[in-house]
């Protein structure tokens, strides 16, 4: 009889987990983000279901190192489930807030590596072929809600002096200044190319928000 009751309980344990995680399957995204900050810990794994493999596409084109984008995955997600409860639905999508926290994630894994080779780690050189942008607002969050085949498909809609300047500022760490003195360009024709550049980025964006 206990073994009996044993059974039942572990079936009806099974039962409440398999129907709480079809309740969250049923939630918004920003819901499931506030159900993070609540410490729904399923409410995370659901938002990893869906924006798992985006981060993971992002880490891989930023580190170009499988392994240590596996690992930053697992990273970001903990970020989320620390700082859900700083999300702010009037300031952007979910899905902009969840790629904003591994853009910031991922440079400061990249940030970190970078400060072992200071220190003498040049195991963690291959980690350093890109390095993305300190700058926010609505340029980075174009950036941060591209992930791995859209970051591609997105910046061969440029043109070619667009796309330099682009992937020079955002994945290389080059400030415009920095660009400019690069490319023998005045700063002004820096600054010009990245706005233009950022406009089409916007409107690619706009019209692929669903895929």
């Amino acid at each position: 009889m206990a073994e009996f009751r044993e059974a039942e309980s572990r079936d009806t344990e099974t039962g409440d987990s398999e129907f709480r995680e079809a309740e969250f399957r049923e939630l918004e995204d920003r819901q499931l983000i506030h159900q993070t900050a609540a410490g729904e810990k399923e409410a995370l794994e659901e938002l990893y279901s869906r924006y798992g493999t985006a981060v993971y596409s992002m880490a891989r084109y930023m580190l170009r190192n499988e392994a240590v984008a596996e690992e930053a995955t697992q990273e970001v997600f903990l970020n989320i489930w620390l700082k859900a409860a700083s999300y702010n639905a009037e300031r952007g999508r979910p899905k902009a807030w969840v790629m904003s926290v591994a853009h910031h994630k991922i440079v400061d894994i990249i940030r970190s590596r970078r400060r072992n080779i200071a220190m003498g780690h040049p195991t963690d050189y291959e980690t350093l072929e890109s390095l993305p942008s300190n700058q926010r607002a609505t340029d980075e969050q174009a950036i941060t809600n591209l992930e791995g085949e859209r970051i591609r498909k997105a910046l061969d809609i440029l043109p070619p002096a667009q796309r330099e300047v682009i992937d020079l500022a955002y994945f290389h760490g080059f400030s415009q200044s920095e660009i400019a003195q690069k490319l023998d360009q005045p700063l002004g024709t820096v600054k010009t190319r990245v706005r233009l550049a950022m406009q089409k980025l916007r409107v690619d964006l706009e019209e692929n928000v669903g895929d």
